[in-house]
Formats: C-alpha cells, sequence, structure tokens
C-alpha cells in the first residue's frame, strides 16, 4: 500500500524534464537525480500540499544547479525538515543535505560504498565560479552547526577540479582499520580512486555536523529499492 500510495502522488507532481524525481510516501518527501533551476518551486509545492511532511530524503544524485541546492537547504532549515541521505548524495545535494535540521544516513543501499560528497561551484567551463568559496565556506560553516573544520573547508572548496570530492561515509560503515570515513579526492584518480584519495585523519561526518546523529534511518519505499541502486555504483565512481 505504501509503494503505491508512492506512486499515486508521484503521478500527480508536476516536474520538468530533467528535474528531480519526486515522490511522496508517509511523512517523507523522496527526492532523486539531476537538481534544475525549477525543483526549489515544484519541493516548496509539494510540502505546502502536504503538511505531514517533515523528511526529505535524497537519493543517488550528482546535484546540478548550485543556486537550487543552497535555496532548497535553507528552506529545509526553516522548514524544520530532517534530511536523510540514501545511496550517494553529491555537490549541490549536499547542500540540500546539510540544510535538514537533523541529518542521517539510511541503509537503503550499502553504506560503504555510498557518500555524502562536498566541492566547490563550478561555472559551465569547469571553473570556480569567482566567489563560490566564501559563499560556499559561510553556509557549510552555518549549517554544520558550527562544527565544520575551516581548514579542511578551506581545501574542497577549493578543488580545482569538479570530479573532486570530499566524501564523507557514515563513521561505522567502512569497516576501515585506521578507522578513516572521509575522503578528499581531486578528481584526477580515476577508477582507482578511493585507494589514491587522500585519507583524512581525525574528522569523520558527526564531529564536522555533516550528520546530527550515528543513528541509521530507512526511506519509507526502501523495500521496493533494487539492492544496490541498480547503476548507481558505476555512476558514483564517474564522480
Amino acid at each position: 500500500m505504501t509503494a503505491l500510495y508512492c506512486l499515486i502522488l508521484c503521478a500527480a507532481l508536476p516536474f520538468a524534464a530533467n528535474a528531480m524525481d519526486v515522490k511522496i510516501c508517509d511523512n517523507q518527501l523522496i527526492l532523486s537525480g539531476s537538481v534544475v533551476s525549477g525543483d526549489f518551486g515544484t519541493i516548496k509545492e509539494a510540502i505546502s500540499a502536504h503538511p505531514e511532511i517533515n523528511i526529505a530524503v535524497l537519493r543517488n544524485s550528482h546535484g546540478g544547479d548550485a543556486e537550487s541546492g543552497y535555496d532548497i537547504g535553507e528552506y529545509f532549515r526553516d522548514k524544520g525538515i530532517s534530511t536523510y541521505a540514501s545511496g550517494y548524495c553529491l555537490s549541490s545535494c549536499s547542500r540540500m543535505f546539510l540544510g535538514g535540521k537533523e541529518r542521517f544516513f539510511t541503509d537503503d543501499f550499502s553504506l560503504g560504498k555510498y557518500s555524502v560528497g562536498f566541492h566547490s561551484n563550478y561555472d559551465k567551463s569547469d571553473r570556480i565560479v569567482s566567489g563560490a568559496q566564501w559563499k560556499l565556506s559561510r553556509f557549510i560553516r552555518k549549517y554544520s552547526d558550527g562544527k565544520a573544520d575551516e581548514a579542511l573547508v578551506d581545501r574542497w572548496v577549493n578543488i580545482q577540479n569538479r570530479n573532486g570530492f570530499a566524501h564523507f561515509f557514515h563513521p561505522t560503515a567502512l569497516k576501515r582499520s585506521d578507522g578513516v570515513s572521509v575522503l578528499l579526492c581531486n578528481g584526477s584518480e580515476g577508477n582507482r580512486r578511493w585507494e589514491l584519495c587522500e585519507k583524512i585523519v581525525g574528522h569523520d561526518a558527526l564531529s564536522m555536523g555533516i550528520i546530527t546523529s550515528l543513528d541509521i534511518k530507512h526511506s519509507c519505499d526502501a523495500a521496493t529499492l533494487p539492492k544496490e541502486g541498480a547503476s548507481a555504483s558505476s555512476n558514483e565512481l564517474r564522480q
């Protein structure tokens, strides 16, 4: 019944081509795919029409429009909405995630494979947008509740290659003997990315305010999902 409810409401929600996929089930707004400029309006309309929504599930998104990421993240915080990371949530999706009043990973997909990934804002020529570092740094300090380490933030907002990210995994998910769950990748690592990325010691998603709890949540449609998110793994490796 929950899955059917999702499908009915999803069909009823208007959204532009290439916009985020929008579903509602129970008290959760489930958002996946690329972020485009019209998504902020669609999300506000959905939440306005369904005041029971207090959780936004962000699923397998490489990001997209930077300003929409900021706007949606700020809106989530203003509305007191919590955010769940389901699979990977990268670039502007990570802004949306950080806006959550409370922030969690889910076990919808394998926790040790997927991350919340941060980098800078880039133009169509793949250059960092002028002034983006200052705006993004300020946003991260505010929405991490002041916990983000400024030196580390300064490094990731200045990654020159848009394929580079600071990847935050659930602190207990990687099961690494060294306890590292944050990897800083410059974007040139290719298919050997994880072994070539810098291991960040002394920080994790909880201490940096990326998540607010180590509790692992469940999306209301988790039972309908493929085990490993279909093509999510290969998509994420390209980042």
